[in-house]
């Protein structure tokens, strides 16, 4: 079982983009005060998933049912909008949070700059998304929940991986990267020795 939280300033599209994955359908408006927990099973990397989605309310201050929350859960989603400076603002406070309430710096978690169809009215570059989220060691996603389910489920599974990645055994780990090395290391000397 995978545990993922969804965390953001309100109208980022922490709803949407849960609907939008689970069901593949983009719905505008929802209700912003209930705490909705989705649970479906997804196939990643030939592995079959289950999931937990929990979509929070926003909390503007640190509160026990979000410390309980963020207990809770195996990985993060932090969602800001391109069009709100605020919202990636709130981000690095909402990682700290994180940080401290797991007690650990290495949590899987990806940066979702959400609206990306709203070019005109963007606040926050591209660039800035990609730097914060090397800052904070999270992956990185800007996409548009609206327009494009491929892109929402690119950016959980993005999750779900760094999520299954940290709960292998490390010697797991190990001989799956050195298999994957060989892989590539056999593949890239084919491709040297074969002529065109």
């Amino acid at each position: 079982m995978v545990k993922l939280l969804i965390l953001g300033t309100p109208n980022t599209g922490k709803t949407a983009l849960c609907v939008r994955f689970m069901t593949k359908r983009y719905i505008g408006e929802y209700d912003h005060k209930k705490e909705i927990t989705y649970r479906c099973c997804r196939l990643v990397d030939q592995e079959a998933v289950d999931l937990e989605i929990l979509d929070t309310s926003y909390k503007e201050r640190w509160s026990p049912s979000l410390k309980a929350s963020i207990c809770w859960a195996d990985g993060f989603l932090l969602l800001y909008s391109i069009t709100h400076r605020q919202s990636f603002l709130e981000v690095s406070r909402l990682k700290r949070l994180i940080d401290q309430s797991k007690q650990s710096l290495a949590v899987p978690t990806v940066l979702v700059a959400n609206k990306a169809d709203l070019e005109i009215g963007r606040e926050v570059t591209t660039e800035e998304g990609q730097r914060l989220a090397h800052d904070l060691r999270c992956g990185f996603s800007e996409l548009s929940v609206a327009d494009s389910a491929l892109a929402v489920e690119a950016a959980v599974f993005q999750l779900i991986r760094r999520v299954l990645d940290q709960q292998r055994p490390l010697t797991y780990r190990r001989s799956y990267m050195l298999t994957m090395r060989h892989a590539l290391t056999t593949k890239l000397t084919r491709s040297k020795t074969m002529q065109w």
